[in-house]
């Protein structure tokens, strides 16, 4: 699936705080791109948090989130 390709299912995203923060950040950017009136940036910004709010809040299962050892 998707979300193993862009490596939103990385042991780094396992602690809330950080799937909070990564979505926020995205949303600023997308912010930032559509206040400067980069209309496509903010789009594509959009989708990608929209994406990984997805993965981050709906789909997430702990065990997804496996260590890097293995």
């Amino acid at each position: 699936m998707i979300f193993e390709k862009l490596g939103l299912r990385h042991p780094f995203f396992r602690p809330f705080w950080r799937r909070v923060a990564t979505v926020g950040a995205v949303c600023i950017w997308a912010a930032l791109e559509l206040w400067g009136g980069n209309t496509g940036w903010a789009v594509f910004a959009a989708v990608i948090a929209a994406l990984c709010s997805y993965e981050f809040f709906v789909l997430f299962d702990a065990k997804n989130y496996g260590d890097d050892d293995g």
